[in-house]
């Protein structure tokens, strides 16, 4: 634990919420350098959503959680499609020699060993091309996808308290969400600051928010008076706003 100091600091709160970072969930459109939106609602600079024109993609990124997702759709979605074309087979218009195949499968296992295949066929296309993911819907940027990564490649986390503080009655959610994760204990908030006067690494405690830490860079954030808060959800992003506070600094 290093030096404290008190510093003035004006703190604003962020999301990584779709309206507020101008991302937004988009489908490719198979070869063709487009995607088209799957979000609904306003962006920050008020223009709408859905439905919109298709846009260029400028380059493809790799989105992990996006790829895990559409390995396990596309494997359960061939699973079921076999299972489906064997019963629909069997019973519409397939006669006597369709129903005893389906029998057949059923009694042999061929029908789980056709379901398996067609389950690993689909997580392995799903790992690979999954055509739903994360893209910039407004900016300079516009059709990158989104990293949602820290400059340090963390991952943000909202500042939480240990597990018996958490407020059960404002956010019951949330608190079944740690319980179920065993995200029991406390957690320090991801904090974007000007690394030039707070380096990567170095605790801040912010009232109204709580302790976190220095792991991202904001484009716009310039000089020590300057901070961005991170918060899981845009609601309390929006309910904490931009304050000016005095904040306790731990040097590293």
């Amino acid at each position: 634990m290093g030096p404290r100091r008190t510093v003035p600091i004006e703190a604003t709160a962020y999301s990584s919420d779709w309206r507020s970072c101008g991302w937004e969930w988009g489908l490719a459109l198979g070869p063709l350098p487009l995607y088209l939106p799957l979000c609904a609602g306003r962006r920050p600079s008020g223009t709408v959503a859905w439905p919109l024109v298709p846009r260029r993609r400028r380059e493809k990124v790799e989105d992990k959680p996006s790829l895990v997702l559409g390995g396990v759709t596309l494997a359960v979605l061939g699973a079921f499609g076999v299972a489906a074309h064997v019963v629909v087979s069997a019973a519409s218009g397939g006669g006597k020699r369709w129903r005893r195949k389906a029998a057949k499968a059923l009694r042999d296992g061929e029908l789980g060993a056709k379901m398996t295949t067609a389950a690993c066929a689909g997580a392995l296309l799903g790992a690979t091309q999954f055509p739903i993911g994360r893209y910039w819907g407004e900016s300079h940027i516009a059709g990158c996808q989104y990293h949602g990564v820290t400059a340090m490649g963390t991952w943000p986390e909202e500042v939480r308290p240990v597990l018996w503080r958490h407020d059960i009655l404002k956010d019951p959610v949330g608190f079944v969400a740690r319980l179920v994760t065993l995200r029991w204990g406390a957690m320090d908030g991801t904090v974007a600051a000007d690394t030039d006067h707070y380096p990567h690494g170095t605790r801040m405690h912010v009232p109204g928010y709580g302790w976190g830490v220095v792991e991202d860079r904001g484009v716009d954030i310039k000089g020590p008076h300057r901070i961005d808060l991170y918060y899981g959800r845009r609601r309390r992003a929006l309910q904490f706003g931009r304050q000016q506070l005095d904040v306790t600094v731990e040097d590293a």
